[in-house]
């Protein structure tokens, strides 16, 4: 079996990060070095940045959070309120006690309507989504 060619079908920046979608149908969010948290201004102009991309049909998503330093209450609220919106499911590579507490917390607390996995890389992570 041919190794498949995946290519950036569109690309757009927001504040924190870069927004990409695949031609694969993964949504990615890839944050600027240096972003260790993202405040509700910039969550909302990622949604919107989100719904347009995938013209508000959900896709699957993968974060990079490897360097995520914290993530407020408000803000844990707003994504599990809107992530299926944009969102079928959605993998997290991670690499710390951190973001895996304030994803654990976010589950726990908030209930998201769409499966979330965490990964230590974004090749285990597209492994899972793919597979769903």
């Amino acid at each position: 079996m041919g190794k498949e060619n995946i290519y950036i079908i569109k690309e757009q920046k927001c504040d924190v990060g870069n927004i990409i979608l695949r031609s694969d149908k993964i949504l990615m969010f890839i944050p600027f070095d240096g972003v260790t948290t993202c405040n509700l201004k910039n969550l909302k102009e990622m949604y919107a940045i989100f719904m347009d991309l995938t013209n508000g049909i959900p896709h699957l998503y993968y974060s990079d959070n490897t360097n995520l330093k914290s993530f407020g209450s408000e803000e844990r609220v707003y994504v599990s309120a809107t992530f299926h919106d944009f969102a079928l499911a959605c993998a997290i590579k991670e690499n710390s006690a951190i973001v895996r507490f304030i994803t654990h917390s976010m589950v726990y607390l908030n209930k998201p309507k769409i499966p979330i996995k965490m990964f230590k890389t974004e090749k285990d992570s597209f492994k899972w989504l793919k597979s769903l």
